[in-house]
C-alpha cells in the first residue's frame, strides 16, 4: 500500500530537513554518513511519514543526530520531541556533542566546459569525520564545482557523482592514490579542475565520470599541480 505524503509535515520533520539543508548535505549524503540509514528513510523522515523516536530505533537515531550535528538537547529543542526509548540517553550515547570545523570556499573547480558562476561561502564538516579519514583540519581546502563531467551516466553510480554546485574538500596533506578524485591546477589552461587521477607512463591523465567527455592528458613536465584528493563532498543542489 502506497503512503500518502502529508500536506503539511509536522514541525519535527521540517526541522530535520532544515538542519540537513543548513549543513549543505543531500539526503543520500546523510544516509551514507550515518552508515545505518538509507536515503528512503531520510526522505520519509523529512515528510513526516516515519517518526524519529518511535520508528527509527536507538542506533539509527544516534547515527542521525551525529550526522546532523545535534546533541540530544539540541534535538529536543529543535524538534519538540522527547525520547521514547526505555534506555537512558547516556546509555544510548546521545549526549555526545558533535564539533565542526568551518572552511571558506576558496575557488571554483572546473568539471567540464560549463562557465556558470558558482557561489562561495562557508562549509562546516564534522571534525570526527575528518579524524576518521585521517585528515588534519589545517590541511583541508574547500572548492565549489562548476560543470557536470563528474556526474556518472550510470544511475547506480549517482550517489558517487559530484554534481554542479557541490562543494568538495581536499586533503592537501597527502598525495592521491591512482584512481582517486583530485583537484588539480592545469597550468596549460590556467584552470583548477576536478577529475579522477592516474599516472600512465610519462603522462598524468585526469578522467571524468561521464564517458562522453574526453580525459585531460598532460605530460609530467607540463605545469600541473595536484592540490589534493577529494575527501568530502556536499552541496545545496543534492537531495
Amino acid at each position: 500500500m502506497e503512503e500518502t505524503p502529508l500536506m503539511h509535515p509536522p514541525h519535527w520533520a521540517t526541522a530535520i530537513r532544515a538542519q540537513r539543508q543548513h549543513l549543505g548535505l543531500s539526503q543520500t549524503q546523510v544516509a551514507q554518513a550515518s552508515r545505518l540509514l538509507n536515503q528512503t528513510e531520510v526522505s520519509r523522515l523529512e515528510r513526516g511519514l516515519i517518526h524519529p523516536t518511535l520508528d527509527l530505533g536507538a542506533a539509527k537515531l544516534r547515527a542521525l543526530l551525529r550526522v546532523l550535528g545535534w546533541s540530544l538537547r539540541e534535538f529536543t529543542q529543535k524538534t519538540g520531541l522527547e525520547l521514547a526509548f526505555e534506555e537512558s540517553p547516556q546509555a544510548l550515547g546521545l549526549e555526545a556533542e558533535v564539533h565542526f570545523a568551518t572552511f571558506p570556499v576558496q575557488a571554483t573547480v572546473l568539471a567540464g566546459h560549463q562557465n556558470t558562476p558558482t557561489g562561495e561561502g562557508l562549509v562546516s564538516i564534522p571534525i570526527e569525520d575528518l579524524k576518521a579519514l585521517g585528515v588534519r583540519p589545517e590541511n583541508v581546502r574547500v572548492f565549489a564545482v562548476n560543470g557536470d563531467c563528474m556526474v556518472s551516466e550510470s544511475v547506480r553510480a549517482m550517489s558517487q557523482s559530484i554534481a554542479p554546485g557541490d562543494r568538495v574538500a581536499v586533503d592537501t596533506g597527502r598525495m592521491p592514490q591512482a584512481g582517486e578524485v583530485v583537484v588539480a591546477w592545469d597550468g596549460l589552461n590556467e584552470v583548477l579542475l576536478i577529475k579522477r587521477y592516474r599516472e600512465e607512463g610519462e603522462h598524468i591523465v585526469f578522467y571524468p565520470a561521464r564517458r562522453s567527455v574526453p580525459p585531460v592528458v598532460r605530460h609530467r613536465d607540463d605545469p600541473v599541480k595536484i592540490i589534493g584528493p577529494v575527501v568530502w563532498r556536499g552541496g545545496p543542489f543534492r537531495g
